[in-house]
Parts: C-alpha cells; sequence; structure tokens
C-alpha cells in the first residue's frame, strides 16, 4: 500500500503542480516506464482539466475505488504465493517488488483514468455567467381576449393590431374571420411578463402597452365618451374628440383627456400610481374628493387616494417606449421591479440595498447582464446569487 499511495500522491501533486524536481524526475521516470499513464494525463491536460482531477479524485475515491484497490493487491499476494512454492526467497522479493510496482501504477492509471471517464460522461454544471446570458430581453408577446373567454395569442412577429373595418395586423392581416366580432365586443389586450405590444383603437387613438399589463376597451366606441380600463402601464396618444372624453380609469385613479400624449404607471403590486403628461392636459382624480389638471413637464403621484404633483423628465417616464431603462437617482428597489417584469425574473434585493440610488441607461433590448453592470458601476461590492430564474442581489 505503501508504494500505491505514494505513486497516487506523485500524481496528484503532478496535477496540481506542486512538485519539485525530484518529483518531477520521477514523475517522468513513471511516464517513460509505462506510456499508457502519460498518454492518459496528457489526454487530461489537453482538456485543461488537470487541477479539477484532483477535487473529482476527492469525490471517486469511494467503496467502488477501493474494492478494485483490494482486488489488485490480492492478484499480486495470489502472484507471490504460486511463486514462493517453487523459488528461493530472494527471488521471491525480488519478485515482489515487481508485482508491487506493477500493482501501484494499475491503481495509479485506474485513479486517472475514472477521472477521465467522470469528465466525458457527466456535463460540467453552467457557470453563473452562462446562466446570466440566458436571461434575453422581453418582446413582442401579448394575448387579445374577447368578452366570451375565447383568447387569440397574437403573432410575435408584429407589434402591435389595429381596429379599423376589421381587427388585423399593421399589414392589414385579419386577427379574426370577418363578421366575428360584434360593434358592442369588449376586448382585453394583455402582455405578460417579458411582453409589449401596440393597439390602434377605433377612433384612431394608440396605445402601447408595457410588460405585465391589460388594457380593456370595446371594438367600438359610443359618440359621448371613450373608456378604457388599464392595469400595468401603458403610454397614450388620445386623438382628439371635442364631445367625446377619453378616460383611462385604473383601480387608483381615473385620467380624463380630450387629446394628448401621456404615460400612465399604475401597477396593483406597487404601491405608487403615476401619470406623467407629455403633450395636452389631463384631470387626474382619486376618489370624490382629490382630483387636479397636470400640465405637460408634470406627473401626479396617487398613494393611498391622496395626488402629489411633481415636475418630471417626461423623457425618462416613456424611456420604456422607445426601447430604453432610464435611471435618475432611483432606487434600486424600483429599478428592479421593471427589470424583473421585462427579463421575467424574480428579483430580490437584501433589505440594505433597497434604497441603493441607481443612474443610467441601458437598452432594453440588451441581455440582462448589461444592466447587471450598471449595477456594479454603482457599487461593486454588490453581488448577486442565481438559482434558476431568481436573483437575489447582496452586500
Amino acid at each position: 500500500m505503501h508504494k500505491i499511495d505514494h505513486i497516487v500522491n506523485l500524481l496528484k501533486d503532478y496535477l496540481t503542480g506542486d512538485l519539485d524536481v525530484q518529483q518531477a524526475n520521477e514523475v517522468e521516470r513513471l511516464f517513460t516506464e509505462h506510456p499508457s499513464l502519460r498518454k492518459i494525463v496528457r489526454e487530461l491536460d489537453h482538456e485543461n482539466n488537470l487541477r479539477e482531477a484532483l477535487h473529482a479524485y476527492t469525490e471517486l475515491y469511494t467503496n467502488t475505488f477501493r474494492e478494485r484497490e483490494e482486488r489488485v493487491l490480492k492478484d499480486v499476494l495470489s502472484r507471490i504465493k504460486d511463486e514462493s512454492r517453487v523459488s528461493k526467497p530472494s527471488f521471491i522479493w525480488r519478485r515482489l517488488t515487481i508485482y508491487a510496482s506493477v500493482a501501484a501504477v494499475t491503481i495509479a492509471v485506474l485513479f486517472v483514468a475514472i477521472i477521465r471517464q467522470k469528465k466525458t460522461t457527466v456535463s460540467p454544471s453552467p457557470s453563473v455567467e452562462e446562466i446570466i446570458n440566458t436571461f434575453t430581453p422581453g418582446g413582442n408577446k401579448a394575448a387579445l381576449t374577447l368578452s366570451s373567454g375565447q383568447q387569440i395569442n397574437l403573432s410575435d412577429t408584429y407589434s402591435g393590431i389595429v381596429i379599423d373595418s376589421q381587427i388585423g395586423y399593421e399589414d392589414g392581416t385579419s386577427v379574426f374571420e370577418e363578421g366575428r366580432i360584434a360593434e358592442d365586443e369588449v376586448l382585453t389586450l394583455s402582455t405578460p411578463r417579458g411582453g409589449q405590444y401596440q393597439v390602434t383603437l377605433s377612433d384612431g387613438t394608440k396605445v402601447w402597452l408595457n410588460a405585465e399589463s391589460k388594457l380593456r376597451y370595446p371594438y367600438r366606441f359610443s359618440r359621448e365618451v371613450r373608456n378604457v380600463e388599464l392595469e400595468g402601464e401603458a403610454y397614450f396618444e388620445v386623438v382628439h374628440q371635442r364631445d367625446a372624453p377619453f378616460i383611462v380609469k385604473t383601480a387608483k385613479e381615473k385620467i380624463e383627456v380630450l387629446g394628448t400624449h401621456f404615460n400612465v404607471n399604475s401597477y396593483q403590486t406597487d404601491i405608487n400610481s403615476t401619470v406623467a403628461l407629455l403633450e395636452g392636459k389631463v384631470k387626474v382624480s382619486s376618489g370624490e374628493d382629490h382630483n387636479t389638471v397636470l400640465k405637460p413637464g408634470q406627473q401626479s403621484v396617487v398613494s393611498r387616494g391622496k395626488i402629489e404633483i411633481r415636475n418630471v423628465n417626461v423623457d425618462e417616464c416613456v424611456a420604456w417606449k422607445n426601447g430604453e431603462f432610464m435611471f435618475n437617482n432611483e432606487t434600486l428597489e424600483n429599478v428592479m421591479k421593471k427589470v424583473a417584469r421585462w427579463y421575467d425574473l424574480d428579483i430580490e434585493l437584501s433589505s440594505n440595498l433597497k434604497d441603493v440610488e441607481i443612474w443610467g441607461s441601458v437598452s432594453r433590448y440588451d441581455n440582462f447582464n448589461t444592466v447587471l453592470k450598471l449595477i456594479k458601476m454603482t457599487d461593486d461590492r454588490i453581488r448577486f446569487e442565481v438559482t434558476g430564474r431568481r436573483v437575489r442581489f447582496v452586500k
């Protein structure tokens, strides 16, 4: 066993690059005497797996390995016993040395061969970087649902649908067969996490829907009022009609307009609901007693039934619609809500990171690792852990 252990340990030191000159010469002699061993090790070296082999050896030196080792030793002892019946003592000891050496090399070859087998039969676990690279951005994904509950998954080849003489895609291709939609039909356009879509309503109003959002609207508007309901985030370009106000209802406010461009962010899971005005004039109401009129460049923030008015950079509010994430000293907690919806991830922050402020912008069409780089630029002490599609940030 001493000889066997010595050679195995020698190979272990060779694999980790810890040989002194004497040991290196000994390994070279071993390779010269046993070319098969040199070939196996060279193959491992070619695969850049030598240093990993030591770790694999500690996992592979199991009871099965020991049983194989014992079988080799028993075979050696059996041969020595047979030789002792017909040979002189000095010859026996000489043969013992030879057999012990053969046994040692056999065990060593077995050790390396098992490692090689493990390398070729077990796929290595993907690295964190490889997993992160699979977190690709969202795209054109949406479903259109009728009042009856019938649902149509819309094509991701197109970015939106148009309601005209029929419901069709931008190039005129029909979504439904003609004549199947009643004039008073109420439709729901919904996007999943990682989805976005557009719709041009029957009055010509254009709506861009962000990820994980729903817009309910009639197939045809009445002449007196144009009502839609929103859950999530959407950007509106409302066509002016003097005698038919356009009203957007969310769970937290009502927005009344005649013709204007504005963004509404009203997710049920968020405490605040916001309306940012780019052009025109809108009236925002919350409950019976709170209402305000916004001017371009202003944003209303509804929280627990109360309305606050802020001056904002409207480009930041509609950056998502233009294919960007734009953050101006925004808390990491808010940033990650937006990122999680777009990349369809489950993101968790340690408590000491929620109020960290992020500044910068990245394309919404970059992979998730680009967002990570922006966060690391803010504070390189921030680390992340990945499990499946769950990302946890810690510091």
